[in-house]
């Protein structure tokens, strides 16, 4: 080979590689200024481009760190799957489960107490707070005016009485008397002890009514306590003397027909003298001085949604509304016991009189004494704040087929609960049925005070049915009767019943109306 050729094909080769470097430099410095360009771009950049650019995240082909084993979590044919390089063996089945997460080993007592009271912000948010109608104002007799009502009626009832008993024959020939009713035969001290009994309530009322009209303000209250025990004091002695004068003529067993109610009265009101002479008392603290007057003040409602204070106005209301039945029973069984029992006791042995139609007359008086006062004490205003109250309280329906499988809460007490909530109490579980539930699970106190005034119309139409049906049947005894004192005896009553039965009748028509438009407006808010 010629020397020459061997020095031309070097030259060439150099100069091929001399070519080529400034072509690789020109390609390289082009890549340089277009990645240089791509990053500096803005990431919300409206710029239009023919070619997509796809930035790639830095940490996108990383991999990730592995997670030290903690022992315990995972199990030994889980470990044995683990790799070298920190990857882990996964079968067909497992694949579409997800990974279990490592427990947090740092979850303290103070995050567990966030969790619950973010669950029970999350479910007292859900509770719809019930909506209420006010109730259209019903005119009420005031206390004077009814304790004058229940005067006359009380008083007339036993004089009916003792016309049963010594009724006489004024009208035939031969009689030897012009009277209708045998007088002489009739004990006055009984009936002194009788009247004193049935009109001590009116004497009372009557003169609290002219302290709070003329007295000062500041010493209304000792001046009322003063009168209720100068008013005791005159009742007893009066209640003395004529009971020293029953023992002159009538057996010593008699005198405990006379004193049996005393005893009752201690049972049910310990040595308060109130509950003697005034049947709407109330404790002091419900009682306010306003404009020169005291003012009793009638329990009122609070749409609280805090279950405390729900809960504490339930029983408040609930203590209330059972002073108030133990009064309504009293009196009513001590009025028909003195209108109509005693005078059947101080009868005398050979007097001869119907017991049949004696003790119609008394389970009459006692009926009707009791729906008067049913009446009087509890009036719909008042039966308004039981319901609303009712409403915040809720109810609990114990499940009885119970499952583990059941998503509950642990109930609590500061937690006002929806309506359909799932809790566990003293390991059984409830469901919530009102629409905002404060009451204690379990708890019957809670449970009765909800279902009966949750629709108080049912109560009221409950005592409407009761006067109904005592109207009837007077009215077919009075059908069939032909004696006169029968038919007298019975025109009474009927003209008192037909009182009672008007106001209940109106009564329940105003709490069915409002309480059927509330229900639906209830369920048109999902309550």
């Amino acid at each position: 080979m010629n020397p020459w050729d061997k020095v031309v094909g070097d030259d060439n080769r150099i100069m091929s590689v001399f070519l080529l470097i400034p072509a690789i430099l020109g390609i390289a410095a082009a890549w340089s200024v277009q990645r240089w360009w791509s990053n500096t771009l803005p990431l919300h950049s409206q710029a239009v481009s023919r070619r997509r650019k796809i930035v790639r995240d830095p940490a996108a082909g990383r991999r990730p760190p592995v997670l030290p084993l903690i022992k315990g979590t995972i199990s030994r044919s889980e470990e044995s799957s683990v790799m070298p390089s920190g990857r882990r063996n996964i079968s067909k089945a497992s694949s579409n489960k997800l990974p279990a997460q490592p427990p947090n080993l740092f979850l303290n007592d103070e995050t567990h107490k966030l969790k619950t009271l973010g669950q029970a912000d999350n479910a007292t948010s859900r509770v719809i707070s019930p909506k209420h109608i006010p109730v259209p104002s019903i005119p009420q007799e005031g206390n004077f005016k009814f304790e004058i009502t229940m005067f006359v009626f009380t008083v007339m009832t036993s004089f009916l009485q003792f016309i049963h008993l010594y009724r006489s024959v004024w009208w035939l020939p031969q009689s030897y008397t012009r009277y209708t009713v045998n007088f002489y035969l009739i004990d006055p001290y009984v009936v002194g002890f009788i009247a004193t009994i049935l009109g001590r309530r009116l004497v009372y009322c009557g003169l609290s009514q002219i302290l709070k009209r003329w007295s000062p303000v500041s010493l209304l209250p000792i001046l009322e306590q003063l009168l209720r025990l100068l008013l005791l004091g005159l009742v007893l002695a009066s209640l003395v003397w004529c009971t020293y004068h029953i023992m002159q003529n009538h057996p010593i067993v008699n005198i405990f027909y006379l004193c049996y109610p005393i005893s009752v009265y201690f049972i049910l009101f310990g040595l308060s003298i109130s509950p003697f002479f005034d049947v709407m008392s109330l404790p002091p603290l419900l009682k306010e001085e306003c404009k020169g007057r005291t003012v009793t003040l009638k329990p009122l409602h609070n749409c609280s949604m805090s279950p405390q204070a729900i809960r504490e106005e339930v029983e408040v209301l609930k203590t209330d509304f059972n002073n108030r039945m133990k009064q309504i029973l009293f009196s009513s069984v001590l009025n028909a016991y003195y209108a109509g029992f005693v005078p059947c006791c101080f009868a005398q042995s050979f007097l001869y009189y119907d017991v049949y139609w004696a003790t119609q007359h008394l389970v009459c008086v006692w009926v009707e004494c009791f729906t008067m006062y049913i009446v009087h004490c509890y009036p719909v205003k008042y039966c308004d704040v039981l319901h609303r109250a009712a409403l915040h309280l809720g109810r609990w329906a114990k499940i009885e087929g119970r499952t583990s499988h059941i998503p509950t809460h642990m109930w609590a007490d500061s937690m006002l609960w929806h309506q359909g909530a799932l809790v566990k109490h003293c390991r059984e579980f409830y469901k919530a049925e009102g629409i905002s539930n404060a009451a204690e699970p379990g708890n019957q106190a809670h449970a009765r005070f909800y279902a009966v005034f949750n629709n108080p119309s049912v109560l009221l139409c409950s005592l409407l049915g009761l006067q109904v049906s005592l109207v009837i049947i007077e009215i077919v005894i009075l059908v069939q009767s032909s004696e006169w004192y029968h038919i007298l005896s019975l025109i009474f009553l009927l003209f008192a019943n037909y009182c009672t039965l008007f106001k209940l009748f109106r009564d329940y028509l105003v709490c069915w109306k409002v309480y059927k438009a509330e229900q639906m407006i209830q369920d048109k808010t999902g309550g």
